[in-house]
């Protein structure tokens, strides 16, 4: 039983390191889209590149602002968002970028 307990606190513990920073603060369950850019050019198209993080200890991906402009196939940036979700030991953090 001391285990199980030990494990549960070594989890929780490691959750908070798959929180990726927003400005909703740390929260067990989140999902929040955040502004980052806006021009007073319009877009058309939209572009979306994502990165995940595991208990804080592996993270993959690409959220760059070009590889976003590159999936919607945008040269002119109008705006870029940032979207975070967070599920207790998986975080995921995409960059939204809108153009023509």
């Amino acid at each position: 039983m001391k285990k199980v307990l030990a494990l549960a606190a070594v989890v929780v513990m490691l959750a908070a390191c798959a929180a990726p920073a927003s400005y909703m603060g740390f929260a067990l369950v989140s999902e929040t889209s955040e502004p980052t850019l806006v021009t007073a050019s319009t877009g058309t198209k939209t572009g979306k590149a994502c990165a995940k993080n595991f208990l804080g200890i592996y993270a993959t991906g690409d959220m760059s602002v070009e590889a976003a402009k590159k999936a919607g196939n945008i040269r002119t940036v109008a705006t870029v968002d940032r979207e975070v979700k967070h599920m207790v030991i998986i975080g995921e953090v995409c960059t939204v970028v809108t153009g023509n």
